[in-house]
């Protein structure tokens, strides 16, 4: 079975939870492929911050021995809160997967992998440092991590910038609101500086890339959909401009 059709099932087995997660489908689909090019099936591999396991089960489908932690899927009130939760695992235990309330930051993994995975978390790290230590704790000798983040120089960034705008601009009353509770990105990064935070815990790089794992959608939904959609395409033609920074790093 190809990715793109086994990500199709990966949403099918997990509807309705992954309906409202179509969006991502592209998203999830890149990764899946660079993650099948690079990591080894005979690597385990632990997904930090899986959200309700969309590429856990496409994994899975392919041969993989995965697990999962994410503790905001379990708690409530938060913006990644799964009502239905018993429903979830039941699908979960169905797929023969464990997936767990666990923080990488403050819990006990229980061992070490061959590959960890991490997408879309560390910019929500205050402290990335201590972050990345503790993925790098949970990956075996000679092991990898995988991490992908928004890129902070994607293209519609840069225009803000030309026109005076932060790229955080709209995430700033939620951070003024919030304060210390705030869940959405503290810091995102360049590629260059992934790498450099990388090599700053001796991780070799051996991997690193640019990629726009969003397409553009010229469908006439709304003046901002039309205009992100021509600089989503357009970022393909400017170096370092595409959305999502994928790194890959082996632990010495």
């Amino acid at each position: 079975m190809t990715n793109y059709k086994t990500l199709q099932k990966a949403y099918e087995i997990l509807s309705p939870y992954a309906d409202k997660q179509r969006w991502e489908f592209h998203n999830n689909l890149v990764h899946l492929q660079y993650i099948t090019q690079y990591i080894p099936k005979s690597a385990t591999i632990l997904d930090v911050g899986c959200g309700i396991g969309i590429l856990d089960v496409a994994l899975n489908l392919l041969g993989y021995r995965v697990s999962g932690v994410d503790k905001y899927v379990f708690e409530p009130n938060t913006s990644f809160s799964i009502d239905d939760i018993d429903g979830l695992k039941q699908i979960w235990k169905e797929q023969g997967l464990s997936i767990l309330p666990k923080d990488i930051l403050q819990d006990d993994i229980g061992q070490t992998y061959g590959a960890v995975v991490s997408i879309a978390t560390i910019e929500h790290q205050k402290d990335p440092k201590r972050f990345l230590q503790h993925l790098l704790a949970a990956v075996e000798p000679g092991g990898l991590i995988y991490l992908a983040t928004p890129n902070i120089s994607h293209l519609l960034n840069r225009i803000r910038f030309v026109f005076g705008r932060s790229p955080m601009q709209a995430h700033l009353p939620n951070f003024f609101s919030r304060g210390e509770n705030y869940e959405g990105h503290w810091r995102e990064y360049t590629l260059d500086e992934l790498a450099t935070l990388f090599q700053q815990l001796d991780m070799k790089v051996f991997f690193k890339h640019n990629v726009q794992s969003m397409k553009p959608r010229f469908k006439l939904v709304s003046i901002r959909s039309w205009y992100v959609s021509v600089l989503r395409l357009l970022s393909v033609f400017v170096p370092g401009a595409r959305d999502t920074n994928i790194i890959i790093g082996k632990k010495r």
